[in-house]
């Protein structure tokens, strides 16, 4: 078929090829139809024609050469260059019926791909949520399988464009949910628990796409009430289970002494571990927690607490203070692993020379416009402990890298403090060190 005119509207949907020899076919017409004639009743008055067509939704008209009209009416093609209706010329050699099974092979070929996105992209989802960082992986899957920006914000987070309509689907009850065009973006906005996913592309989701996004609600929903419950269990559960390991014979399996806490989420860590002390090593949630020799080399991003000397005599149980303590300081400690990719130790240094009291009251008063979200605390943390880097903050929070982009403005405007300046970095990581 030969394009006549209205060559700039060819990404028009078509839902079917329609033939109609009527002067008005629109009373049988549902929108984005590929409308096919032969001008066997040609109409007396062809810009009408045409301008019912456009009222109808037509995406575009096929007129067929021969037998009727050796070429295509000269009146049509300048209606339609006048208002914008694509025009296609099919000659004789093409049938409809060919134009009709042409078109439903493609979109039975479409449904199949769709069908095979929506399997392929549920697997990926499913395993981004088995994954250290569930919820930042689950979003980030979303936005790679949709070629979206996916973010869970709420109220106080909201982009200024999407506040209100954040705060209605947040607020609401039952099923729910909000679209909108903000700027050259369509945005679709969903309940997550007390949050809302925010998905934004600079085109329409299809309806297989949104059953992916209804897929990715599902888990997030299910992860961010898991991650809720498990973040206060978790140094409970792991000192827990190693006081009860004491039944082993700490000097047996570690030696004389002393020892450290080791608090990690790589599961290669954990495997390593697990052979190697047994009963000695925890896992509760995302996090682990070993109890091992203080001379054990460590690696990676994984928090590591002070020395616990060993009981004398060896037989006397090691305190239950001094475990708790052990593990709670590595778990604090972990969150600066994951900022800077390396081990993290007690403080030393400078921090070592300040008075804890003091320490933590400076942090908690530099830090105060963030001590509520726990997103941007981290995110800030890590983006400072990656040097400021975009990227390698982006991978280490698992999250787009617009998204820390975002986060980051968001908490330099919370905190009036301007994150260019060496002052400033300074003063917070020093202020994230010694908030836990």
């Amino acid at each position: 078929m030969t394009v006549l005119c209205g060559a700039d509207a060819l990404d028009r949907p078509i839902r079917w090829a329609h033939v109609s020899e009527l002067e008005d076919p629109t009373p049988y017409l549902v929108g984005e139809e590929l409308l096919l004639t032969a001008g066997v009743r040609f109409p007396s008055d062809v810009p009408a024609y045409v301008a019912g067509l456009v009222s109808s939704g037509v995406s575009a008209i096929g007129f067929g050469v021969e037998p009727e009209f050796p070429t295509v009416p000269s009146s049509l093609v300048e209606a339609c260059s006048e208002q914008g209706m694509p025009l296609l010329e099919v000659p004789p050699s093409t049938p409809f019926l060919a134009v009709s099974q042409a078109l439903g092979a493609l979109l039975a070929e479409i449904a199949v791909r769709e069908q095979r996105m929506l399997a392929d992209s549920q697997r990926a989802l499913t395993r981004a949520a088995t994954r250290v960082r569930p919820v930042e992986s689950v979003l980030t899957t979303l936005a790679v399988v949709l070629n979206c920006r996916a973010d869970l914000v709420d109220a106080a987070s909201a982009p200024e464009e999407l506040a209100s309509l954040v705060a209605r689907v947040a607020s609401g009850t039952g099923p729910r949910s909000a679209s909108a065009q903000v700027g050259e973006d369509h945005v679709t906005l969903d309940p997550v628990e007390s949050a809302v996913l925010v998905v934004r592309r600079s085109s329409p989701l299809s309806p297989a796409e949104r059953a992916v996004v209804a897929v990715a609600l599902a888990l997030l929903g299910l992860l961010r009430r898991d991650l809720e419950s498990e973040r206060g269990q978790i140094a409970r559960l792991a000192a827990s289970a190693l006081l009860r390991s004491q039944v082993v014979g700490l000097v047996n399996v570690l030696g004389p002494g002393p020892w450290r806490v080791v608090a990690g989420e790589s599961r290669a860590d954990y495997d390593v571990l697990a052979q190697r002390y047994g009963p000695l090593v925890s896992k509760a949630g995302e996090e682990f927690l070993a109890l091992v020799p203080a001379n054990f080399e460590v690696a990676g991003p994984v928090g590591v607490s002070s020395p616990i000397p060993a009981p004398a005599p060896a037989l006397i149980p090691i305190s239950t203070s001094a475990i708790d303590h052990a593990a709670a300081e590595a778990s604090a400690l972990l969150a600066r692993a994951r900022a800077t990719g390396e081990p993290a130790f007690p403080a030393s240094d400078l921090s070592s020379l300040v008075d804890p009291t003091t320490a933590r009251a400076f942090a908690r008063r530099e830090l105060a416009p963030l001590l509520g979200r726990p997103e941007l605390v981290d995110t800030l943390r890590a983006w400072l402990g990656q040097h400021g880097s975009w990227d390698r903050a982006a991978a280490v929070l698992g999250v787009h890298r617009n998204s820390v982009r975002h986060r980051i403005s968001h908490a330099e405007r919370l905190l009036g403090r301007d994150l260019g300046t060496a002052d400033a970095r300074a003063s917070l990581w020093l202020a994230l060190t010694w908030l836990d």
